[in-house]
């Protein structure tokens, strides 16, 4: 028994089918669309940095909470150097922002992934502080400062692969200049 191509499929001419079956190319620069589509095909998705930026949300809004958070030995090294209304503040305003920069990035395109890497950093410093803060506080040894260790890193990871995309997506112009450079030198 042969294979019968449907009747709708009859309909697509041969180049339309090609033109669909064919990758979207992210990038004019074949080395460029090249590493785009690795990353695309690898999946390496932003619900890393989602889900870093929730977890900040809420330690933020945690903090705000009009009861005491920071209470235990562990937390003396931490409340020496920030109050916990700052420390809140300061985990409100950086989640606050990642989301919003991540919102506008699946949104439109890859317009956001310099604010995406500043707020990655800024999550790596601040996790990598919390570690500190807890490992540094020992004795008594918290599980805190492992898990916050891990999300520093994690954060550090996300923020390579967001400085990634303002590479593909020529946040600064460096890739323009160069080849308008390279340009005007052959023309000359």
């Amino acid at each position: 028994m042969s294979y019968q191509i449907p009747a709708a499929a009859r309909l697509i001419s041969a180049p339309a089918v090609c033109r669909m079956l064919y990758m979207k190319q992210y990038d004019p620069d074949p080395a460029i669309d090249a590493r785009i589509r690795r990353a695309v095909r690898y999946g390496q998705t932003r619900w890393a940095e989602i889900w870093f930026s929730v977890i900040m949300l809420v330690v933020g809004l945690t903090c705000l909470m009009p009861w005491p958070t920071f209470v235990g030995p562990q937390y003396r090294i931490i409340t020496h150097y920030v109050s916990e209304p700052s420390a809140g503040l300061i985990a409100l305003a950086v989640g606050t922002s990642r989301v919003v920069a991540l919102y506008i990035n699946g949104r439109r395109g890859r317009e956001t992934s310099f604010v995406r890497t500043i707020g990655c950093l800024l999550g790596f410093v601040f996790w990598l502080a919390m570690a500190l803060g807890f490992a540094l506080a020992f004795p008594p040894l918290s599980l805190s400062a492992g898990i916050y260790t891990v999300f520093a890193i994690a954060e550090l990871h996300s923020s390579g692969r967001a400085a990634g995309d303002m590479a593909a997506e020529d946040t600064f112009g460096f890739r323009k200049r160069r080849r308008a450079s390279a340009g005007s030198s052959t023309a000359a």
